[in-house]
C-alpha cells in the first residue's frame, strides 16, 4: 500500500478469526482486535512471514445485526509484533481482496 496505512479510520472490534495460509495448510484461530477499510488487527499464536499472503475469516461480533454474515479476505502481511512471549503475536494485515 502507497498510502500510510493508518489513514483510514480504524474500528476496535473483539472478533474471532481464522487464519489460513494459501495453501490451504491447517487453520489457526486467532482474534480480529480492529478493522479498516484497507486492513485489520489480528492476535494469535501463528507467526507468519512478512508480505505473506494469507486467507482470513472474521466472524461478527456477538449480538451484531448489521453483519450476520463472517467476512473472508485474502490479506498481505504487513508487521508482527510479540505480545507475550512465544505465546500470543500481534499482526497488521492489509486486505488484497474481499473473498466473501
Amino acid at each position: 500500500m502507497s498510502r500510510d496505512q493508518r489513514t483510514a479510520r480504524r474500528v476496535p472490534v473483539i472478533c474471532p478469526a481464522r487464519i489460513r495460509t494459501l495453501d490451504l495448510g491447517p487453520s489457526h484461530y486467532g482474534t480480529c482486535t480492529d478493522l479498516s477499510v484497507g486492513g485489520l488487527t489480528l492476535q494469535s499464536s501463528f507467526v507468519p512471514k512478512h508480505d505473506e499472503e494469507l486467507e482470513v475469516t472474521v466472524m461478527p461480533p456477538r449480538g451484531a445485526n448489521l453483519a450476520p454474515q463472517p467476512m473472508t479476505a485474502r490479506v498481505r502481511v504487513r508487521r508482527c509484533h510479540e505480545v507475550e512471549r512465544g505465546v500470543c503475536y500481534e499482526i497488521g494485515v492489509e486486505i488484497v481482496e474481499i473473498v466473501s
